[in-house]
């Protein structure tokens, strides 16, 4: 029998976190000790030997719940909200190397901006990302609907719909297309159920 009573602590202490108005940067400190009691999560380099059942913990448990929070609209958004707060957690303590092939696996789509248009569009990309002139940084541009955040926060420059994101902030398109494919998995999830008891 699978037990996903791991996931479920895990989520639960993330949850409270946030009703506890904790910062991001609190939460990711109180949540390192939860995370590598209940689902440690070692990264390839590692070479560990438990990696591969560490893995298989981490799917099997959150795919129960994912099963378990289909039944309803609120409890889907509850738990896409909680398991995306989880996966932005786990990126930004990830090992540099294999994020960045993680995200290159992902074929997100975007377009980098040419040093051409860099050039044209320079004092609008600098206001954009508060950047100060002489510093180097690598550009891509996606339609402006997949980066609501950083639309609505004015952290990027739009131009014929289209948003010009800086790299730094490669982890908003990331998680927005993590949240993207969670939300689509708990919608097939949803149709064989018509009874729920909270897995909490």
């Amino acid at each position: 029998m699978l037990d996903a009573n791991s996931s479920r602590t895990v989520l639960s202490e993330l949850e409270a976190c946030s009703f506890r108005n904790k910062s991001p940067e609190e939460t990711a400190e109180y949540m390192k000790g939860i995370l590598d009691k209940h689902l440690p999560m070692r990264s390839d380099s590692s070479r560990s030997q438990k990696l591969q059942e560490e893995r298989r913990k981490d799917h099997y448990s959150h795919f129960i719940l994912r099963l378990a929070f289909s039944s309803t609209e609120d409890l889907r958004r509850r738990f896409s909200r909680l398991e995306t707060a989880l996966f932005r957690l786990r990126f930004k303590d990830d090992d540099p190397r294999e994020r960045q092939e993680f995200v290159r696996s992902l074929n997100l789509e975007w377009d980098e901006v040419t040093e051409d248009e860099k050039r044209e569009l320079r004092e609008e990309l600098l206001a954009a990302s508060g950047q100060k002139k002489g510093e180097e940084q690598e550009w891509f541009k996606v339609d402006w609907e997949r980066v609501p955040e950083l639309v609505e926060q004015r952290r990027v420059f739009l131009k014929r719909g289209k948003a010009y994101v800086p790299q730094r902030e490669q982890m908003s398109l990331v998680v927005a297309e993590f949240t993207r494919k969670l939300d689509e998995a708990l919608e097939v999830c949803h149709h064989p159920f018509t009874s729920y008891r909270s897995p909490y």
